[in-house]
């Protein structure tokens, strides 16, 4: 539950993205009635804590009247160029002042460097949770190099999500003292249930079709499992540009009718997935461009409802399934391997009900939302209290 506090402005790129649920349980659980602004680098836009477009030419004059004209020109279609940076740090770092915020949390470091510039103008801390592809794809390492300098120097606080991406944030120069890790969490009263000794041979995965989530791989890993255990189904929820690619090589592999893809499905329906599945399977990676995993909250969340995962040895991952006891993890691209441990749950299902027990033990533990949002919470407060 959201909780008192120091008036928060919670900037996030863009609104109503489907993967990233973190972003909302923030939004709805950090601290009541925050201000939410999208759309950077530029426009400005304003919503209410439900991430509902609330007023938005108003709030949008009221900040400056060239937000709105170049809002309304948006929306009727003409094309526009964007508004000039000194321009948008000045309307934020007003907007800002006149809703009394008192610190600033950016969610990812891309959104940051876009918005540090009106923090400094109106005094205001800091903070820029990094998430995945904002810490580890090499073109927007090139690309934002300067600029993250520059962010490391004025913000006040750096959080995490995985003690390997902390790593990988200190040597891009993130200060030392104010780099925190906090990995995201799952809401272990929601995510519960599941009965995967009782389950029939299903192997669930979900999440984008994007590379680094190595969607190929699993299919690859599940068709050799299947080869020995037909009666085995594979269910892909989710949807990304690799997902046609995955489509036609379950075709290629032979095991098109044994492999659903419902597609993506609201993140209050995963949890009826999960109470039908024997365990969960990611083949995470590092994908070509570099770009890597945090700690995935689907893996989190997997794991919190009773499922046994099978994953790799990857970011955060390694820290959020205990090897051996609440699932199986495997070297990165290691399909051979991965077919082995889905096939041990496969035909036992007796240790994948003991799996997913330990896995909801160690979850609830460690990695229960209101855990995150606590420390998270402890952070922004830490923040505000450090002053601008």
């Amino acid at each position: 539950m959201a909780a008192e506090g120091p008036r928060v402005a919670i900037v996030i790129p863009r609104r109503g993205v489907v993967s990233e649920s973190f972003i909302q349980s923030h939004i709805n659980g950090l601290f009541a009635d925050p201000v939410v602004v999208w759309g950077s680098p530029r426009p400005l836009y304003r919503g209410n804590g439900n991430g509902v477009l609330s007023g938005v030419w108003a709030a949008a004059a009221a900040a400056v009247s060239v937000v709105l004209r170049f809002d309304s020109a948006r929306a009727s279609g003409a094309v526009g160029r964007r508004l000039p940076e000194p321009a948008y740090r000045s309307a934020l770092a007003r907007f800002l002042a006149r809703e009394r915020v008192e610190v600033v949390m950016a969610e990812y470091g891309t959104t940051a460097v876009e918005v540090m510039g009106a923090c400094a103008i109106a005094e205001i801390p800091l903070v820029v949770h990094f998430h995945g592809f904002d810490a580890y794809n090499r073109d927007v390492l090139d690309r934002y190099q300067e600029r993250y300098a520059d962010l490391f120097q004025m913000v006040s606080r750096v959080v995490a999500v995985s003690n390997h991406m902390t790593d990988q944030l200190l040597k891009q120069g993130s200060p030392p003292d104010r780099t925190l890790c906090n990995p995201c969490g799952a809401d272990v009263a929601h995510f519960s249930g599941a009965r995967p000794q009782e389950a029939p041979p299903v192997v669930l995965a979900l999440g984008r079709f994007v590379d680094k989530k190595g969607p190929t791989l699993t299919l690859r890993a599940f068709a050799r499992a299947n080869s020995r255990e037909p009666q085995a189904s594979l269910v892909m929820l989710g949807d990304g540009p690799l997902r046609e690619e995955c489509v036609n090589l379950a075709r290629d592999l032979g095991v098109e009718r044994q492999v659903q893809f419902p597609g993506s499905v609201d993140h209050s329906e995963v949890v009826t997935w999960m109470r039908n599945a024997r365990c969960f399977s990611q083949h995470s990676r590092t994908a070509a461009s570099g770009d890597s995993e945090g700690t995935p909250v689907a893996i989190l969340e997997a794991s919190a409802c009773g499922l046994p995962v099978v994953s790799t040895r990857h970011g955060g991952i390694v820290d959020a399934v205990i090897d051996g006891t609440s699932g199986y993890l495997v070297d990165e691209g290691d399909v051979e391997s991965m077919a082995e441990k889905m096939l041990e749950l496969i035909r036992d299902p007796g240790r994948a009900g003991e799996m997913g027990e330990a896995g909801r033990r160690h979850i609830s533990e460690r990695y229960s939302a209101d855990q995150s949002l606590s420390r998270l919470r402890r952070i922004i407060v830490d923040a505000a209290r450090s002053g601008g």
